[in-house]
């Protein structure tokens, strides 16, 4: 199998005129960024940032959201576990230096070195050899089939000489990657770009982007409105949309997202153990009244993390449609029957964990009244994120609201639900929830493992078909991806990937 790429089409040359001072387009970001070094960053504004500085071997489409060559001209699948990469002709990075073969095997080695510390160093460890044939050439051989490494593949290229620090550190030297654009300066708050000259696929769409935090929904939105800001993406919430749907010079689009909002429980806590009582918590949230009260019908119900039109989605997945009914009837069947039968008294009483922003506390709050209608008292407690991802990986929760933001390798249901992925004692992963369930490991597995798609096909959808059975996360609905873009961005196209590629291209 060869995957391969030509420049032609990769979009239109042209610049637009920002509204700050030095002609910059100015995006309106509601977090500030954590992290820029690709084998590091965690933060998702991190992520999407460092892909602009940086440039990969292969990239995610942001349209159809297929992997397609980037730095790489052509991939060749020799075998299960052998993949022959050849670059580009002429590729550089943005002070000049030229891109080649060592450069590659440089930064995966990097990944896995301990003493960088790298986040993803497991996944990497799979390369049992690298070889260079050439300057354009390198060969990668694995210890096992891995059908998600032309995925992996995505994992941006650092300078040689760089690959041993830790780059883009606020206070050092300009992060020097193969991206559209370079990282002019960074302070708290502001990031600034300009366009990489040696970028390979020509001149950036905007080639001047200034990058501004502000943190409070109502702040960025008049920022907006008084023409000190040309584009959010995903940063206006749902509420403050119409503002900008009866201003005649912004623009509202939307294309469908690919992440996923959901209900996590804790498999562990002793009211949540029996799939009854969660099977009538899914059935006692009206999703589709939130989707149009809450996001203004801009969301689709979700059956699984696994977005619609995705090549791995099951079909015959079992939807959550709200029933109340049927809802107290699987309390009374779990044994949590209302205590008088007159409904007042609860059957039982939950704590929800949510982030402290408020639109998505007032989601939570929505879901506890609809819980609160069947029996089930809830109290609803925000947290800042990092406080709620501690509690939750320690296990101290019983119901948390949540996002994933991006769907891409299916394989990642391993990391939120492989029993290997549990947090805690060395464990790394996001199965906060505590599924350990020996069929899913299985199949998930032989996800991972198989290189033919039909058998990925079959092996994914067994492993939603279990999750859907078992509950241990209620998928609630995968929101679009919305723009809102004043005049001088003209011609942003918005991604589904909900990342800034098309800042670009």
């Amino acid at each position: 199998m060869t995957l391969a790429l030509g420049l032609a089409g990769c979009g239109s040359q042209r610049s637009a005129e920002g509204t700050s001072d030095d002609g910059s387009l100015v995006v309106v970001l509601p977090q500030d960024v954590e992290q820029l070094d690709p084998r590091k960053v965690g933060d998702a504004y991190g992520l999407k940032v460092s892909r602009l500085v940086f440039a990969s071997l292969v990239t995610v489409d942001p349209r159809t959201l297929e992997v397609v060559p980037d730095l790489a001209e052509r991939i060749d699948v020799e075998s299960p576990l052998r993949y022959r990469v050849t670059l580009r002709p002429g590729l550089r990075f943005s002070d000049g230096s030229a891109l080649d073969a060592d450069d590659v095997r440089a930064t995966f080695r990097s990944v896995v070195d301990p003493a960088m510390g790298s986040r993803f160093a497991r996944t990497y460890r799979r390369i049992a050899r690298m070889e260079i044939v050439d300057s354009r050439t390198v060969v990668f051989e694995l210890d096992a089939p891995h059908a998600t490494f032309l995925t992996d593949l995505e994992i941006p290229i650092l300078r040689a000489e760089d690959a041993r620090t830790v780059v883009g550190v606020p206070g050092g030297g300009e992060p020097v990657g193969a991206g559209p654009y370079r990282l002019l300066a960074r302070t708290p708050g502001h990031l600034s770009l300009a366009a990489n000259p040696h970028w390979h696929r020509g001149a950036p769409r905007f080639p001047r982007v200034r990058m501004l935090v502000v943190r409070d929904d109502n702040t960025r939105a008049l920022r907006l409105l008084a023409g000190r800001g040309d584009l959010a993406l995903n940063a206006v919430p749902p509420l403050l949309v119409p503002m900008f749907e009866r201003d005649a010079r912004f623009r509202v689009r939307t294309a469908p997202g690919v992440g996923t909002t959901y209900l996590g429980t804790n498999l562990e806590a002793p009211a949540l153990r029996d799939v009854r009582v969660r099977q009538a918590l899914a059935l006692a949230i009206d999703r589709a009244r939130i989707v149009r009260a809450k996001l203004g019908g801009r969301a689709r119900l979700a059956r699984s993390f696994v977005p619609p039109a995705h090549w791995a989605e099951a079909p015959d997945l079992p939807t959550w449609t709200y029933d109340p009914e049927r809802a107290r009837a699987l309390l009374d069947e779990a044994g949590l029957r209302d205590p008088d039968g007159s409904g007042p008294a609860p059957r039982l009483r939950l704590t929800l964990r949510t982030s402290t922003d408020r639109f998505r506390q007032s989601i939570a709050r929505a879901i506890a009244a609809m819980l609160g209608e069947v029996g089930v008292a809830v109290e609803v407690r925000p947290s800042e994120l990092a406080t709620l991802l501690a509690d939750l990986d320690a296990g101290r929760f019983e119901l948390a609201t949540l996002q994933v933001p991006e769907v891409f390798e299916p394989h990642v249901l391993s990391w939120f639900f492989g029993s290997e992925h549990v947090p805690g004692g060395g464990r790394e992963g996001a199965n906060r929830w505590r599924m350990r369930d020996a069929a899913l490991d299985a199949a998930l597995e032989l996800g991972r493992a198989t290189p033919v798609r039909a058998e990925r096909i079959a092996a994914y959808a067994e492993a939603q078909r279990i999750l859907a059975a078992q509950l241990p996360v209620i998928p609630l609905w995968h929101e679009d991806v919305v723009a809102v873009t004043g005049p001088h961005a003209e011609g942003f196209d918005v991604p589904r990937d909900g990342r800034f590629a098309t800042l670009a291209r």
